[in-house]
């Protein structure tokens, strides 16, 4: 059992990557604070693979992100405008999506996948080591996140029939894609982040998920700008009635607002970031003059796009 417990944490392990997402982060990033290129390349490349990256000599970079600018370039016409940088970003983010769903997808026993669905017991044995808890000693954190898993597979199963096909399991995988799991993504920010358990977020416990005094050395104890900036944002913005706290319904309207398209909003960054020209749009030399901001943007599919070797494969 320890075996299958060991085996279970790490493919939970893979998963909890794609369930621990905030996309509260991607809201914060494009409101205008400071741009911090950690922070992008962490949110948008994930720590692990932002940490491969680290490794990659800035002359490989700038030689694999100038093979991949040409096919961001619809119109042929040497510059990459904002629309075919979104275009080109929504593209990269639904096939990283079904990339990642495909590859999970067939990590599963061909037995346990029957008519194309999956059963819940079936995937809690396959990645927690048992279908029903029987037996197993779990830690708080094991057990807290089958519960959670526990409760986004309920809601991602869209008719109610016990099993997910795999349309349904996407999103269980990412439900920031789907309207339906909006409360379901709200719900797991606000118990990511509120330490206290009083079901709301405080001011001390919104800066607390954006910011480290660790992470600032140089700074020795003092609080970047951005810091003070986000504590104005919480007071006049976030808080809409003024209580000193965020419920679900304030929580929803920051982490999942209506009608925020996060790939335009993502090229605006990008082309706000590297026009050095302020043109309006991005010549190649500009987009590899700023390669550190692009290696961390969904436009290379999360960096991956540069670890190909060949450019037809882009």
């Amino acid at each position: 059992m320890k075996v299958l417990l060991i085996v279970g944490l790490l493919a939970v392990t893979a998963l909890a990557s794609h369930h621990s997402s905030d996309p509260s982060k991607d809201s914060e990033h494009f409101k205008g604070e400071e741009h911090g290129k950690k922070y992008d390349h962490e949110q948008f490349l994930g720590k692990d693979t932002a940490a491969e990256f680290d490794e990659l000599t800035p002359e490989k970079s700038k030689e694999k992100l100038a093979k991949l600018v040409p096919k961001m370039d619809a119109d042929s016409d040497g510059f990459i405008e904002e629309n075919e940088l979104k275009d080109h970003i929504n593209f990269m983010q639904k096939r990283y999506v079904n990339n990642d769903v495909e590859r999970t997808w067939k990590n599963y026993k061909a037995e346990k996948i029957v008519d194309g669905k999956i059963k819940w017991e079936d995937y809690r044995e396959m990645v927690y080591g048992s279908a029903d808890g029987a037996g197993q000693e779990l830690s708080p954190e094991y057990a807290k996140m089958i519960s959670r898993d526990e409760k986004r597979w309920a809601v991602a199963d869209y008719d109610s029939n016990g099993a997910l096909d795999r349309t349904e399991y996407g999103c269980f995988m990412h439900p920031e894609d789907c309207d339906h799991m909006r409360d379901v993504v709200v719900a797991e920010t606000v118990d990511d982040i509120d330490k206290n358990k009083d079901g709301s977020v405080d001011l001390d416990e919104y800066i607390g998920d954006m910011y480290r005094p660790e992470d600032y050395p140089e700074l020795n104890g003092k609080e970047p700008d951005w810091v003070q900036s986000e504590r104005e944002m919480f007071k006049e913005h976030r808080d809409k009635n003024g209580d000193g706290k965020l419920n679900q319904e304030e929580m929803r309207d920051w982490i999942m607002p209506v009608g925020f398209d996060h790939a335009e909003a993502e090229a605006r960054h990008l082309v706000g970031i590297a026009d050095d020209n302020k043109d309006g749009k991005l010549s190649p030399e500009e987009i590899v003059a700023h390669y550190d901001t692009f290696v961390g943007s969904q436009a290379t599919d999360y960096g991956e796009q540069l670890q190909k070797h060949d450019p037809a494969e882009l």
